[in-house]
């Protein structure tokens, strides 16, 4: 799957920005939407790939983080998707796992016993975003391991069981959702966690920049 019809993406965006028509928390009420809304006119996620290419994992992942920033944030981060994808053919289906490696290198320390399982398991997704596999044997005994440790390695948790999720869309909200549960459970502030989404941000957009 490569990005196509850039020209109109870039356009559908520039349209709904100008017309004040970018909100969050609704998908499309007929004048306004959210991120996939406004490309959509509809909830329909599927139609961003069908028409530009998109993948359905990194469509969910922007989603989150869209609905997750502030509202002038989130228009912004709107704005900037048609410059960060660039043209037509590139391949931007192992986005969402190098954003997941990213998100789980992100994280704050933890104990010594919870880090093993965290550095597994970011083995292991960094063979994913590099179009490899993840050993089913190292996936399932990393999935279990971490499902019994601390909440601090939340991340941990849902990258291992991400990485056996049959529905791509499934893996892509872990993978959006994963630094900030981290954060929340660990008792973060909320400017601790405005600093996660942004950093989230920040990362989809140059990852989608630099894909080739």
């Amino acid at each position: 799957m490569l990005t196509k019809n850039h020209d109109k993406l870039t356009a559908e965006v520039q349209a709904h920005i100008a017309a004040d028509a970018v909100i969050q928390g609704n998908y499309w009420d007929g004048l306004k939407g959210c991120f996939i809304g406004c490309l959509a006119h509809s909830s329909d996620a599927i139609i961003l790939q069908d028409w530009y290419g998109l993948p359905l994992p990194l469509v969910r992942i922007c989603e989150v983080i869209f609905e997750g920033l502030t509202q002038n944030e989130a228009k912004d981060f709107f704005a900037a998707i048609p410059n960060a994808v660039g043209r037509d053919g590139k391949d931007l289906s192992r986005v969402s796992w190098q954003f997941f490696a990213a998100e789980l290198r992100a994280l704050p320390p933890a104990p010594e016993d919870t880090q093993k399982v965290i550095d597994q398991v970011i083995a292991g997704v960094d063979l994913l975003a590099k179009g490899q596999d993840w050993p089913d044997d190292t996936r399932a005994a990393y999935a279990t391991y971490a499902a019994r440790a601390t909440y601090a390695a939340y991340a941990a948790t849902r990258a291992a069981y991400a990485a056996d999720a049959a529905d791509a869309a499934t893996r892509a909200t872990y993978a959006a959702d994963a630094a900030i549960g981290a954060a929340r459970a660990a008792g973060a502030t909320n400017a601790a966690i405005g600093a996660a989404l942004k950093r989230q941000r920040d990362t989809i957009l140059r990852l989608i920049s630099e894909a080739n």
